[in-house]
């Protein structure tokens, strides 16, 4: 694996890599970052030529401070030419939560530079259990007072729930490495992004009613136990002609970390069915 910067128009991301053969782009999702997928992308390298980008405003990419330049409009656009960048005409592209909100964007607008779609924990929709009134009142914390406050403040909240979240629950599986790598995500993200982002997850445009205009093969990926996204695939499994569902068990919203196991037979299948049609 190997890491290069990437200059997309007025800012720079880092861009993991690994392997040969036909492109395989993952998308990471809000306060997301390029590792959520790094531990995978030698062995995804076999078969395929992988690539992890940071999303403006996460991870290694530049910080613009500028709330206007975080929108759904601006990580597709970013995407675009982060493939013609990469001199990549058409891939198999994964998107996860956030990151599978805007590769449904990508692929409604580009459908001939998609390949093949995997959509992991995520919705055409905003998702369950996420109100305007915490992410307004976080978004003010962040820009006030940073992220790595605004993490220390996630955390304990998560640590006094009495009665957490089928999917919270799982996050202890790859503890001590979780906490870790959640403050890592928060700590490289720009403040400015976690406030108009998290609006914009929840003022999306429903679209449901167009997911019958995706042509390309389709994958549904969401852990069993991922609450807040269940309806979601259910809603691509209706939705996308020929699509193929996949319920990884004993996962919640990260089932690359807490059942890799399963994901990876479950990426291994999508892309031996993609790559005979």
């Amino acid at each position: 694996m190997q890491t290069q910067r990437v200059k997309i128009g007025d800012i720079e991301i880092a861009c993991s890599e690994a392997g040969e053969g036909p492109p395989l782009v993952f998308v990471h999702g809000f306060t997301g970052h390029r590792d959520d997928f790094e531990p995978h992308l030698d062995a995804l390298g076999r078969t395929s030529h992988v690539f992890a980008p940071d999303l403006r405003g996460h991870g290694d990419a530049t910080h613009t401070g500028r709330p206007d330049t975080f929108t759904f409009e601006t990580l597709v656009r970013d995407l675009e030419v982060l493939l013609d960048v990469l001199e990549i005409h058409a891939c198999d592209l994964l998107g996860h939560s956030y990151g599978g909100m805007v590769v449904l964007r990508f692929v409604l607008a580009h459908p001939e530079r998609v390949r093949s779609l995997i959509l992991m924990d995520t919705a055409p929709f905003p998702p369950d259990g996420y109100t305007h009134e915490v992410f307004e009142k976080a978004g003010e914390i962040a820009l006030a007072r940073g992220m790595e406050f605004l993490q220390s403040l996630v955390e304990k909240a998560a640590k006094a729930d009495p009665s957490p979240s089928p999917s919270a629950c799982h996050t202890t599986k790859w503890e001590p490495h979780y906490t870790a790598h959640q403050r890592r995500r928060y700590k490289a993200m720009d403040p400015a992004a976690y406030a108009s982002l998290g609006r914009s997850m929840l003022d999306q445009v429903h679209l449901t009613s167009r997911l019958g205009e995706i042509g390309c093969p389709t994958t549904v990926l969401v852990g069993g136990d991922d609450t807040e996204f269940l309806r979601g695939a259910d809603a691509f499994e209706a939705g996308i002609p020929g699509v193929h569902r996949v319920t990884i068990p004993d996962a919640g919203h990260h089932p690359q970390m807490e059942n890799p196991g399963a994901w990876l037979e479950a990426i291994a299948a999508h892309l031996s069915r993609a790559r005979r049609c």
